[in-house]
């Protein structure tokens, strides 16, 4: 290993996440009050058995005898062994690097003493301690092994991992603080042990466990080269024979006040930020995640560098998206419908990925996006920023397939309904990027049966209780009627889908509204945003609602239940997310006119911002959009006019009005309606009003609404001749922009009414007159003419080729001049 690598780990530490691991080795030339050096294993040994007058040869067992015989004397050995009076210099100049976190094995206070002299902050922890004790803005320096100054004589044998009861009895290494070391040395950008020798195997194992990278981890040595040691060194990271003194040089060589990369992002959240939770997994966080899907993501984490499934299982698409980036592709966009897992996949790839790259996860659509997209590129070697839901940020799809695969790799997620319409994008957008796709949110044989234990643990299978774990797997892969169909959004709907669940949840929210109308409104608005997979946060709440979360989490009686379905933890900012659960609530738990009263009110809060920033505007689309909106509807009537309602007396707000979006939505309303003449009216203000946007935007949904609305008005209901014919050429008109909109890829329905259109012109197309025949024949021969000459591989394109074989079938069937 070149000390070039080391300095420039080093220096990426400075910027991000440093930690420092001392061993016996680090505090060789400290001295103590006898003014002289601490001792080592040998020359501590020799203490005890001074005091003992015996020659043992293992030093826990010394020490055991002589605190048998004498606590005092073992509590004076010790204190006044490791107690420092001086320390070197190279240390303090080893301290002044801006280390993230300090872990030692040593009972001393060298550490501590050298941030003294140089004015550092610091707080020492010990085993006991509980890691939800740091303080912000201070080192912390844990010693796992006890330290000097706490030593009482009454505890020092628990609290002193010296003699051998307390080496039997040490758990340090399977508790709280061995959670904490796996996460740092996982989340840091260099970890740098000093003068340990790895002979203890409890930190060997967690390494080794944790699967790390070792071009991260560095061995300071002794410049006298020990062949074994640092072959043991090399199976975890790169040995460096430069002793104390060589690394103190290597740390002056650090430019100073290197200004951190770790910023605070608005979009985005660094992997190297993940913090593992401490907290036992329980039943009710399991049954949470499953049924309302609350995910902590600080158990996540825990599992992660655990390496359990106590809390979520990491699927095999896990490792395939690892292995497609190991093989260098740099763009994995992954798919699958509602409520299959992507957004859990992307936590765990973030943390997996995260151990040896830098890896930030996108968390909100703000207008510092690109900003800071750029400003990550910039400050790290090739990133992977993963953005999930990626379709949502297609404002900047432009800039992002810009960036070159030498700069950044990607991973996108997306719904399975819109990946396939518009999934040529990226092959044909990102050039300079090797795309790879597949589907996820299939279960594994190894995944089902990981997951087996989880589901018994909410206590979820109902009738199938009784059965085996072996059986219960099998009925996780099973594809027929009585099985879950392999995926994640079957296995729960299966097993949330009883009268118990329906009822129990509607209970819980009548209760509530009870309690809180502003709480119950909260929920509803959670539920609903989420489907729309939108998470919410306290300025979503505040600016649609005009409510405080923190006001609401006061009232006692309220959080009782409030909890259940919205959780103010969680790393990426987000509360409510179960978009699955969000989708069954709409449809079978949520009051509908409540529902409706609730996404009213916040649209009109929203319309009514000022200044409304681009997150707020998506979310007020969102809000809108009938897509959704017809989910709550269930083509119910009486629902459909509520829905109908809410878009009337929106239409009469200024800041909606001018919307295309707005109107689109509206005329779907109605057109769901057979409110054939209100529906086109409102496509055409749409489309009127999308000349607002400028440049080359074309209001493509708006006229595939508009076309087939058309098509349906006169299939359904008599229209007179006049009308029949304009719709007939504003029909094909439309159809060929549709169609040149699609030339190179399908992103929507340019040509799926070929069977409409088809109905259309067999009822009307023999009641004009020879001149209106003539012109209608012309333009759908050019139509079909364009299609054949300019749509790329209409052959293979099925709605494309269906629409040529119709148009060709009528007009060979009602050739001009019949």
């Amino acid at each position: 290993m070149e000390k070039t690598d080391f300095h420039d780990a080093l220096q990426r530490g400075a910027k991000g996440k440093a930690i420092l691991f001392c061993g016996a080795g680090a505090s060789l030339d400290a001295l103590n009050f006898g003014l002289k050096e601490l001792p080592s294993v040998n020359p501590l040994l020799e203490k005890f058995n001074h005091f003992l007058n015996t020659k043992y040869t293992r030093l826990p067992i010394a020490a055991s005898r002589v605190a048998d015989f004498s606590l005092q004397e073992y509590y004076k050995i010790i204190t006044d062994s490791f107690t420092v009076k001086s320390v070197s210099d190279d240390m303090k100049k080893i301290m002044a690097f801006p280390w993230s976190r300090v872990y030692t094995t040593n009972y001393d206070n060298s550490i501590e003493l050298s941030c003294g002299e140089i004015e550092k902050n610091h707080q020492t922890m010990t085993a006991k301690d509980s890691p939800s004790n740091l303080i912000k803005d201070r080192l912390p320096i844990i010693h796992l092994h006890g330290f000097v100054n706490h030593f009482r004589v009454d505890t020092i044998r628990d609290e002193c991992i010296l003699d051998y009861s307390s080496n039997v009895a040490n758990s340090v290494y399977s508790g709280l603080w061995a959670t904490e070391l796996k996460n740092d040395i996982s989340t840091s950008d260099v970890i740098v042990f000093l003068g340990y020798s790895l002979y203890d195997p409890e930190i060997a194992k967690i390494i080794l466990q944790g699967g790390f990278s070792k071009k991260k981890i560095f061995f300071i040595n002794s410049r006298i080269e020990n062949e074994e040691l640092e072959y043991m060194q090399s199976q975890f990271g790169s040995p460096i024979n430069i002793e104390k003194d060589g690394f103190a040089r290597v740390i002056e060589s650090i430019p100073k006040n290197i200004e951190p990369s770790e910023k605070n992002y608005v979009c985005f959240l660094s992997a190297r930020n993940f913090v593992a939770d401490h907290n036992i997994v329980t039943y009710q966080d399991v049954n949470d995640l499953f049924i309302f899907g609350k995910v902590i993501d600080g158990l996540i984490q825990a599992d992660i560098v655990n390496e359990t499934s106590n809390y979520i299982i990491k699927v095999k698409a896990v490792d395939r998206v690892k292995k497609e980036i190991s093989s260098g592709k740099t763009l994995v966009s992954l798919y699958s419908p509602l409520g299959h897992g992507k957004t859990i996949l992307t936590k765990i790839l973030a943390a997996e990925l995260g151990k040896e790259r830098d890896v930030f996860l996108t968390i909100r659509n703000q207008q510092e996006f690109m900003e800071e997209i750029l400003y990550i590129i910039k400050n790290f070697h090739n990133p992977i920023i993963i953005i999930d839901d990626y379709y949502k940020y297609a404002r900047y799809q432009m800039a992002l397939s810009s960036l070159s695969s030498k700069d950044v790799t990607f991973i996108f997620t997306s719904r399975l309904n819109v990946f396939e319409t518009r999934k040529e994008e990226l092959n044909s957008l990102f050039l300079n990027h090797d795309v790879v796709d597949f589907r996820v949110g299939l279960l594994e044989v190894e995944d089902a049966g990981q997951l087996v234990p989880l589901i018994n643990q909410a206590g979820m299978w109902g009738d199938l209780s009784n059965i085996s774990d072996e059986e219960k797997s099998k009925k996780l892969l099973s594809m027929d009627k009585n099985g879950f169909q392999r995926n994640f959004a079957d296995i729960l709907i299966g097993l949330m889908d009883s009268s118990d669940m329906i009822g129990r949840i509607r209970k819980e929210l009548h209760i509530l509204k009870s309690i809180s109308v502003d709480a119950y409104n909260i929920v509803l608005l959670s539920i609903y945003l989420e489907f729309t997979n939108n998470h919410v946060n306290e300025f979503v709440i505040d600016q649609g609602l005009g409510v405080r979360l923190s006001d609401i989490s006061k009232n006692d009686k309220v959080i009782n239940i409030f909890r259940i379905f919205f959780s103010s933890n969680g790393m990426s900012g987000g509360y409510f997310s179960g978009s699955l659960f969000a989708k069954y609530a709409i449809e079978k738990i949520c009051d509908s006119d409540d529902l409706l009263g609730v996404i009213e009110f916040a649209a009109n809060r929203f319309a009514g911002i000022r200044d409304i920033s681009q997150e707020a505007k998506l979310l007020l689309t969102d809000l809108l959009r009938f897509n959704y909106l017809k989910v709550i509807s269930g083509n119910i009537r009486s629902r459909l006019e509520r829905i109908k309602n809410l878009y009337s007396h929106l239409s009469a707000n200024p800041n909606l009005n001018r919307d295309d979006l707005f109107w689109n939505a509206f005329g779907m309303c109605e057109r769901q309606m057979g409110n054939f003449k209100d529906a086109i009216s409102h496509f055409r203000t749409g489309i009127s009003y999308a000349k607002n946007r400028g440049g080359t935007y074309v209001p493509y949904h708006a006229q595939n609404q508009l076309i087939i609305c058309l098509l349906e008005r006169g299939v359904e209901i008599d229209i007179d001749q006049d009308t029949a014919y304009r719709d007939t050429i504003e029909v094909v008109d439309l159809l060929m922009v549709q169609a040149d909109d699609e030339r190179e890829y399908g992103r929507g329905q340019a040509f799926k009414w070929h069977q409409e259109l088809k109905c259309f012109l067999e009822k009307y197309y023999k009641s004009f007159s020879e001149a209106e025949k003539a012109r209608i024949t012309v333009k759908y021969i050019r139509y079909v003419k364009f299609i054949k000459e300019n749509v790329m591989g209409w052959r293979g394109r099925k709605e494309a080729s269906f629409m040529v074989a119709t148009l060709e079938t009528f007009l060979r069937s009602n050739p001009l001049g019949n």
